[in-house]
């Protein structure tokens, strides 16, 4: 009985890794650092794990799991309530449309995926906190956002794969 309850935990705690994982990484970006000018730009990282655990793990990052943490985004940051939700979602529909693609492709092709569909997503979110505005808003932080973040990719995405490879195991689930 101990056993089973113990399989049980463990079998839950494996499901819910992809969305813990993505949590730690996205409170992560909001980690002040030294330099003045990057605590003003911080790079979507909920939208690199967004990407890389749709396209990997679909089956355990479902739509609940985007929305637990496009709320938590907007929790935390100071941002437009919504709009990193919006751009989550959006991005889901983007890879859910396009995932045929990326199956067995190369890293390289991956992470030049993530860098189109980022660009695509975060352009339409800049659009839609600028229709709320009434005004077209500075798109310089926004693109210096978006390179440090396509920058960081890899480093984010080896260690989601490091997570995915040692700690879920797929005969469990």
């Amino acid at each position: 009985m101990n056993e089973d309850l113990n399989e049980n935990i463990l079998s839950i705690l494996q499901k819910m890794l992809p969305l813990l994982s993505s949590i730690v990484v996205l409170l992560s970006a909001y980690i002040p650092v030294g330099v003045p000018l990057l605590n003003n730009v911080r790079p979507d990282f909920g939208l690199i794990c967004v990407y890389f655990w749709v396209l990997h793990r679909p089956d355990l990052f479902n739509l609940f799991s985007i929305v637990f943490l496009g709320i938590l985004d907007m929790a935390v940051s100071s941002a437009l309530p919504g709009a990193s939700l919006f751009a989550y979602l959006m991005m889901y529909v983007l890879i859910y449309n396009t995932q045929r693609f990326f199956n067995a492709k190369p890293f390289v092709v991956i992470w030049y995926g993530f860098i189109a569909l980022s660009l695509v997503t975060l352009l339409a979110k800049w659009l839609v906190v600028s229709i709320y505005y009434s005004r077209f808003l500075p798109l310089s932080m926004l693109i210096l956002g978006y390179l440090i973040g396509v920058a960081l990719y890899p480093l984010v995405s080896m260690i989601l794969a490091f997570i995915q490879n040692k700690f879920i195991q797929d005969e469990g689930l």
